[in-house]
């Protein structure tokens, strides 16, 4: 791995163990079927490469029963050629023997995704990776599905991986994810940390809002007193501009006698 793409990687792994402690070591990476597939037809080492990008920390692969089917179908279907059968059955393969699979009936719907563009397997993959609105079951999500990572991408702390070409990709945290990290630091200060009792919340605005009516009261109180020094000392009030005397008529000094007339 290059120096710039091992150091995003730290970057948003530690993003992740700051804002999101639930999604920790061991990591757990799910696998759909069109990563599979373009890892197989690359010939990418998918173990090998997880544990770098992962900066060698323990994980495990998942992948869904769906996902599974869904390969066996392509694998069998017509038109296809030898290679192409090759590769949705190796893709399918690898999942057998190196992920853990889940099953279709523990998987709770928690999001109605409203998209008929999600085929079955994708939809299962959506379902666990936003449990609880903000993927508290804690799944890396590797998939090459445009349309599957804009969705996720919506939801918050929802880690994506995908290939480009041969190269496999760790995401930087989501617009979604950096969104909701800030509306939770909010929370946090705008209840100590999260220690306040509701309670005790309310007593602290209480004694912020007299805290300001009694600042105010003393800046009214000082800019009295400052008028009142300067009325004496000037005559003026501050802020007041001294009202300048008109002249009634031309100086008398200044003017110029007629000479008489002789």
């Amino acid at each position: 791995m290059r120096h710039g793409r091992a150091k995003a990687s730290r970057r948003t792994l530690q993003f992740y163990r700051l804002n999101a402690p639930h999604i920790k070591s061991p990591y757990k990476i799910l696998l759909d079927g069109t990563f599979l597939v373009a890892s197989i037809r690359n010939k990418v080492p998918l173990t090998e490469r997880f544990s770098k990008t992962l900066q060698n920390e323990p994980f495990s692969f998942f992948v869904t029963r769906s996902t599974l089917m869904e390969l066996e179908v392509l694998s069998k279907r017509k038109g296809n050629n030898s290679e192409e059968n090759n590769i949705f059955v190796t893709a399918r393969q690898f999942g057998l023997d190196e992920c853990e699979i889940i099953e279709s009936d523990k998987i709770i719907p928690t999001t109605a995704t409203n998209n008929k563009k999600f085929s079955d397997a994708s939809r299962d993959i959506f379902h666990l990776s936003t449990t609880g609105g903000n993927n508290k079951l804690s799944y890396f999500v590797a998939t090459q599905d445009d349309t599957l990572s804009d969705a996720l991408r919506e939801m918050p702390y929802v880690p994506l991986f995908r290939l480009g070409r041969a190269v496999l990709l760790l995401e930087s945290p989501s617009s979604a994810s950096r969104k909701y990290t800030n509306q939770t630091e909010q929370r946090k200060l705008a209840s100590a940390g999260g220690l306040m009792t509701v309670e005790e919340r309310d007593i602290v605005n209480v004694l912020r809002k007299k805290e300001r009516e009694k600042q105010k009261d003393l800046r009214a109180e000082e800019q009295k007193k400052l008028e009142k020094r300067s009325r004496d000392e000037y005559g003026v009030g501050v802020g007041s501009n001294p009202r300048k005397k008109k002249a009634k008529g031309p100086n008398p000094l200044s003017c110029k006698k007629k000479n008489a007339s002789k």
